[in-house]
């Protein structure tokens, strides 16, 4: 593991925040951070930055402690932006960059590859506060990544972001990770984090309740689900198949979950009974089905 998280616990007054929680993130890889708002995500990587110290517990890069000369070569994308408002969008990420001990010739060729890597250009010239929350989001996002981290830290860093400018930012990620950094960074969108990451940690109450490669996990949930859509929306049939979970999918479908010794043809037989099937497929689980499984509905 390139990052080792042993035994951290914060306590803020009566509050605790974080509770013995473990995990590690293998080297060159994306690690999606997860939880519900208060489940401990953001403490856990200020305490990573060591801008908070934990109360109890070690946390390692490369093997070692990591210290404050360590952690110089991250890099961090807080919750709030850190950007000087007034301040030109290129000149200031490349004064960023340079105080992470890059010369100003290299730092300014960094920042010009991912100017045009985040399709920013246009606004490179311009101070910071002229710009929309999204485009903002991608200067934050260029200035961790510029100087070439080999931990990233992104604390929400999709957050503002319309449906073009995510798929910028998701290729970037693989760039990152395909350039040998590793990532961990929190999210709230499912789908989002099962499409880009290798390895989650799911936080619940300040606790660990889930950590590992994600194809290992959904293996270990030794269960399928069907997705299934029927002509005319009736799915009433379902109700008679004990043992199986049922919920709204998209486009009227429905997703059922089927526990391990339940054979996935009983479903489309009793579908094909019930009248025209339009749509069915068999898969393992999503992450949005484990999620919901570990910490419930009330929780996503």
């Amino acid at each position: 593991m390139a990052l080792w998280v042993e035994s951290i616990s914060k306590r803020f007054g009566t509050v605790q925040a974080v509770d013995n929680v473990s995990f590690g993130v293998p080297a060159g890889r994306v690690c999606g951070l997860l939880g519900s708002n208060g489940a401990g995500k953001t403490t856990t990587m200020r305490m990573i930055m060591r801008i908070f110290l934990p109360d109890e517990g070690r946390i390692y890069w490369d093997g070692a402690p990591i210290t404050d000369e360590s952690r110089k070569g991250f890099g961090y994308l807080p919750e709030e932006r850190g950007l000087y408002p007034k301040f030109e969008v290129r000149e200031q990420l490349i004064y960023l960059t340079e105080l992470k001990g890059l010369p100003r010739k290299e730092a300014a060729v960094r920042v010009d590859r991912w100017i045009k890597e985040l399709e920013i250009s246009e606004y490179a010239p311009r101070r910071v506060e002229q710009l929309s929350k999204g485009n903002q989001q991608k200067v934050q996002f260029a200035a961790t990544v510029a100087s070439g981290p080999g931990l990233a830290i992104l604390d929400e860093p999709f957050t503002g972001l319309d449906p073009v400018n995510t798929l910028i930012m998701e290729k970037a990620f693989r760039t990152v990770a395909a350039e040998g950094t590793t990532v961990l960074f929190s999210a709230h969108n499912l789908d989002q984090v099962e499409a880009l990451c290798e390895d989650v940690v799911l936080l619940h109450r300040s606790h660990v309740v889930l950590a590992g490669g994600l194809r290992e996990i959904k293996k270990a949930a030794r269960r399928h689900t069907v997705r299934l859509k029927m002509e005319g929306g009736d799915y009433s049939f379902l109700e008679q198949i004990a043992g199986i979970g049922v919920r709204d999918g998209t486009a009227g479908s429905k997703e059922i979950s089927l526990p391990a010794d339940l054979d996935p043809n009983l479903i489309l037989r009793a579908a094909a009974e019930a009248g025209p099937v339009t749509e069915y497929s068999l898969g393992e689980p999503s992450l949005r089905e484990i999620y919901l499984e570990k910490v419930g509905a009330n929780h996503a």
